[in-house]
């Protein structure tokens, strides 16, 4: 994974892919890289096909966005598992949906894990309350989410075509898009290793071959099925024991497609709208936290580069909410801790993903710092001052004001002057940066007065002046000369300073000083220009 997938100036769809996959499998609970080995088990048995390279290749993708449009019915999924959508889509991924008395089964383990007896009794009711019609609703839901994204990200019509069909069986009962030989080969190809893949991960390749057995004919493309149990021991033989990444990006077919570095937007925008699927709260909170926090770059100073950057980590900051139970969206009341911990590890599970991927990992790098804070108070490292770029801070920043804008269910959307003034306390407070916060309401077009953003520990403009000069090792008659005040003056803005700070040396201070982003002075807004100039 440390070799570069960069190649003639364009990135390796099969790797950013390939980490979109990751996601997908967190949602679903399934083991880490279990989209990658279907996607390896795809490529094998479609090599024993004797299918062509266009084929190979498309199935190959076909794998790696299996599950893409599995937000499409976050909603509905969480409504009837009582918020526990995860659990259920794990439990019914081994479903046929013509064994009723299975889904029963399935539902029963899956439905509402984190509750009581009771909770859990009147989940299932639910469940089978809302009957065949939402089964096949809910599955609809996520073919046409991913189909649309797939188009969206590069991978052509024939494969957005093949995920609308996913679901589809050759007997076509169920969901209603077609039987037989109308389902496009490598739909049909799929489905079959996907049903023995899911079999296989906890009872084992043979048990996993009996399942598809046995679905020979009413689920599963019998010629497949046939091909498939006579080749099944070799196919699972390809799949190594540890981590396949490096293999399932050396099975991409030749030739490999690449993304043009112009197109990495179109590509962060469609993760962008595949997370924010998860809850009608959300849809479309990335793509304004990336404008905005591309705007608020600008105001801020940031060079072409980095506001490209901040836009690009906005669009896939919350990549990692697929983790967070459905409940969390929909909790009315206060969470709880194990709902408060899947809220704080959603930073973690964002940049773990796109770290996968070396043409993301820059995008990671600041996406999953977009709930820390320059006091050490955020989440999930409790990273402080210097551990975060600026672009980091921006985004911070940007993500904190848009999502007080926007309805949650535990509250209103706030109207934009109490979002700006509850940004400005957090600037104030020494949480967000202050320079950040500042270019925030400007490019919200909320100006803050000269005033409105504090400096930490109650100091005064003078005397942030004085203390960055402390910093610098200055003496107080350079100190003094170099703001044009007496050396009484700095020697009392000096105490003042070891006072609110509760520091007593040189070296504290300029600690302080960088932690809080006062230094250096070139990096300072208008704002503190402003203050500058104002009488000791």
């Amino acid at each position: 994974m440390q070799e570069s997938r960069e190649v003639g100036g364009g990135l390796r769809l099969a790797e950013l892919l390939g980490a979109l996959s990751l996601a997908t499998d967190l949602a679903n609970q399934t083991p880490a890289e279990t989209a990658l080995k279907e996607a390896l088990l795809c490529v094998a048995f479609g090599r024993h096909l004797g299918l062509a390279e266009q084929d190979l290749s498309d199935v190959y993708y076909l794998a790696l966005l299996y599950h893409v449009g599995c937000m499409g019915a976050a909603e509905e999924v969480g409504r009837v598992s009582a918020g526990d959508d995860g659990s259920l889509r794990r439990a019914v991924g081994e479903a046929d949906y013509t064994d009723m008395p299975q889904i029963l089964r399935l539902a029963v383990t899956g439905l509402a894990n984190h509750s009581g007896p009771l909770e859990r009794a009147w989940a299932v009711v639910g469940f089978f309350r809302a009957g065949a019609d939402l089964n096949v609703s809910t599955h609809l839901a996520c073919c046409e989410a991913a189909g649309s994204l797939a188009e969206r990200m590069g991978v052509g019509s024939r494969v957005s075509r093949a995920l609308k069909e996913v679901f589809t069986r050759w007997d076509g009962k169920v969901f209603p898009l077609g039987a037989g030989e109308a389902i496009s080969l490598i739909a049909r190809l799929g489905h079959v290793i996907r049903v023995a893949h899911v079999h296989s991960i906890h009872r084992g390749p043979a048990a996993a071959a009996a399942v598809v057995r046995k679905r020979r004919g009413g689920e599963l493309d019998p010629t497949l099925v046939d091909a498939f149990l006579k080749v099944y021991p070799d196919l699972f033989a390809t799949i190594g024991e540890g981590s396949v990444w490096d293999q399932a990006m050396d099975a991409e077919p030749r030739p490999h497609r690449l993304v043009p570095q112009s197109h990495l937007e179109e590509l962060t925008v469609a993760i962008a709208d595949f997370a924010d699927l998860k809850s009608t709260f959300t849809l479309g909170h990335s793509r304004r936290v990336g404008d905005l926090a591309e705007a608020a770059g600008a105001c801020m100073g940031l060079e072409s580069q980095d506001r490209q950057l901040v836009r690009l980590a906005g669009h896939v900051h919350d990549l990692g909410n697929v983790s967070v139970p459905q409940r969390v969206f929909t909790k009315e009341g206060r969470l709880n801790r194990p709902e408060l911990e899947a809220v704080r590890l959603h930073t973690y599970h964002t940049e773990r993903i796109l770290s996968a991927a070396r043409s993301l990992q820059p995008l990671g790098a600041v996406a999953g710092l977009h709930h820390e804070r320059i006091d050490g108070s955020g989440y999930h490292r409790g990273a402080g001052a210097s551990s975060q770029s600026r672009p980091a801070r921006v985004l911070a920043a940007a993500e904190f004001y848009q999502s007080l804008l926007e309805e949650r269910s535990w509250r209103p959307a706030f109207p934009a002057k109490k979002a700006a003034d509850l940004l400005s306390e957090q600037g104030a407070t020494g949480a967000l940066d202050r320079a950040a916060v500042m270019a925030v309401l400007e490019a919200a077009g909320e100006r803050p007065g000269p005033r409105r953003v504090g400096w930490p520990a109650d100091l005064t403009d003078r005397e942030v002046d004085v203390l960055r000069l402390l910093a610098a090792g200055r003496s107080n008659r350079a100190i003094a000369q170099a703001l044009s005040v007496s050396e009484a003056t700095v020697h009392t803005h000096s105490v003042n300073i070891y006072a609110k700070t509760g520091l007593h040396t040189r070296a504290g201070v300029a600690l302080f000083a960088v932690e809080h982003d006062l230094l250096p002075v070139a990096k300072i807004n208008r704002t503190v220009e402003a203050g500058s100039a104002s009488s000791s």
